[in-house]
């Protein structure tokens, strides 16, 4: 067609060739970006497939595999795709994440329990940021031939905004059951001397008072994970600051328990209570 066009002197030729052209360039693009990708694709799969604990160890080799698409791909080393990659990733841990915590139980469940699997998911999330940054500070490594590689030059808000946010929830959700952890030991706390009896019952009913405030985490529908839902962000506001306050009333509670200590071993036994 492009020869006939030619022979033919047809004012349509130009613009045909310029098509053309077009065409081959994309078509060239298209195979190198599908070169370099197609090893993130099977690492984006084996992550999806795995628990979630297991995540942490492929993803060293996740962000390598980055580094040489960004050193090999003469299409996709630009900062616009490499942010879109791996806010991707991000994206994927977030879902991992979810799935793994499952909203609708983590606030439910046995408290310990989900205290683990919250910190085990900040531990992955953390281990994310740290490789990326190590794998930034050293690209220099993956260069060839003397070449010199561009640098990861743009904000890590561009990448992290979602997953820094998600962080900052699973955090709140992690400081909200080891306040709770806390609080559940008031249960066996027991007081000895003149007002053993009294300061028992204090502590007991604060004891109570914090079931009473907990107990709007466990029965509320919403997602706890979703960082959009504000309504979660002020009832663990909420109850932080009363938790704070019970804090200082429990001071008071064992500041007149030490009061009664007969002596230096009953003491003993008041702060290890």
């Amino acid at each position: 067609m492009s020869e006939l066009l030619d022979r033919m002197e047809s004012s349509y030729y130009p613009a045909f060739r310029n098509m053309f052209q077009d065409v081959l360039a994309a078509l060239e693009e298209a195979k190198d970006i599908n070169i370099y990708l197609k090893p993130l694709e099977r690492l984006f799969e084996g992550l999806e497939s795995a628990e979630f604990g297991e995540i942490k160890s492929q993803i060293a080799l996740l962000m390598h595999t980055v580094c040489l698409l960004w050193a090999n791909s003469k299409y996709y080393n630009t900062p616009a795709r490499v942010i879109v990659l791996i806010q991707e990733i991000c994206n994927l841990l977030i879902q991992q994440a979810r799935s793994y915590l499952n909203p609708e139980d983590i606030l439910k469940g046995e408290t310990e329990e989900s205290l683990s699997k919250v910190q085990g998911t900040l531990d992955v999330l953390q281990h994310f940021r740290e490789t990326y940054e190590e794998m930034k500070g050293n690209l220099g490594q993956y260069q060839k031939n003397g070449q010199e590689l561009k640098a990861w030059d743009f904000s890590p808000a561009m990448v992290f905004t979602a997953l820094d946010n998600f962080s900052r929830r699973v955090q709140n959700i992690e400081n909200l059951l080891v306040t709770a952890l806390d609080m559940m030991k008031l249960e066996k706390i027991e007081f000895g001397g003149i007002r053993g009896k009294m300061l028992s019952q204090q502590v007991l009913c604060m004891y109570e008072e914090f079931l009473e405030k907990y107990r709007i985490f466990t029965e509320k529908s919403y997602d706890c994970l979703d960082t959009t839902n504000q309504e979660f962000e002020a009832d663990v506001f909420e109850f932080m600051s009363k938790m704070e306050d019970m804090d200082r009333r429990l001071g008071s509670v064992f500041c007149q328990a030490f009061d009664d200590a007969s002596g230096l071993e009953h003491a003993f036994k008041v702060s290890t209570s």
